[in-house]
């Protein structure tokens, strides 16, 4: 007769429940982290994806267009332009005529720089200005600021002072490029990618219309400090222009405004479709868990 193994089974359902306990602890945390990491992902896509819509041509040049007529005070410096240009022209007999007084160089055929009205010289210079800036960087800027810095000298660049005024418009202005687009372009795919690969690891993780929930709450927990985040910035400029004594300072600062609007634009409809998200998700569960409950009732009834 075997001897009788007294005390296995007990010892046997000590071990059972705690596996059973530490298997939602195990996927609850696992969804919490991967959750958080998603939306610090989504943090930085979005922030590049912004970054990307204010770099593409069209927008970044049309701010550039609108700091180049600001920085040279062009409507004031135009008639002395045109009058020049047409001087010059009349006195060369090149094929092109170089613009004179603008920092950045531009030349026009020389029957048209003899002809060109003022508001088609203002619009061709701007747009040249802008469109070089944009394709070669602030290489091509030789404004002087009212310090007499010049922004664009390669030897005066070295002395600008990097949290000053000067500074920073060369900064901003310098952000405004091809090349960085490009490089922003890359940065969505990859960031994109990793998100994906983030938001199906948390769809893993969790269970039936929670998913929709973890989601949702993702994308929330990112559009929601990136908004507060813009929202303090767009403040910042607009009490900086506010406080601002110097002309032109306070224009550049009004751009600087203007510009965050896009990224507020962009968190503001991220965060509302991250809650419709949430919301939906949740009235799924809740609907999920009643027709769990009364599938149960009915199962006890027979």
């Amino acid at each position: 007769m075997r001897p009788r193994q007294v005390g296995a089974p007990g010892g046997l359902a000590p071990a059972r429940g705690g596996l059973a306990l530490a298997g939602p602890l195990v996927r609850g945390a696992l969804q919490w982290l991967f959750s958080s990491l998603l939306a610090l992902s989504l943090i930085g896509l979005f922030l590049v994806i912004s970054a990307l819509q204010l770099t593409s041509s069209e927008p970044a040049q049309r701010v550039l267009a609108r700091a180049v007529a600001d920085l040279t005070e062009i409507d004031a410096l135009l008639p002395t332009i045109q009058a020049d240009l047409a001087e010059a022209a009349q006195a060369s007999q090149e094929p092109t005529v170089a613009v004179p007084h603008f920092p950045v160089p531009v030349e026009l055929p020389r029957e048209e720089a003899s002809t060109v009205s003022a508001s088609e010289l203002r619009s061709r210079l701007l747009g040249e200005a802008a469109r070089a800036i944009y394709e070669e960087g602030m290489s091509v800027w030789a404004l002087r600021l009212r310090s007499g810095q010049a922004l664009g000298d390669p030897e005066g660049k070295q002395s600008i002072d990097v949290l000053s005024p000067e500074g920073g418009v060369h900064r901003g202005l310098g952000f405004l490029s091809d090349d960085n687009h490009r490089a922003f372009r890359i940065a969505v795919i990859v960031l994109g990618i990793i998100s994906l690969v983030l938001a199906g690891l948390v769809l893993v993780a969790t269970k039936g219309w929670g998913r929709v929930v973890a989601l949702g709450a993702a994308v929330l927990g990112a559009a929601v400090p990136s908004l507060v985040a813009a929202v303090g910035v767009r403040f910042i400029f607009r009490s900086a222009s506010e406080d601002q004594t110097d002309y032109l300072m306070v224009r550049l600062l009004d751009l600087g405004n203007d510009v965050t609007w896009l990224a507020l634009r962009n968190y503001t409809i991220l965060t509302l479709v991250g809650l419709g998200v949430v919301v939906v998700g949740l009235g799924l569960v809740v609907l999920e868990t009643h027709q769990r409950a009364t599938s149960a009732e009915l199962g006890r009834g027979r």
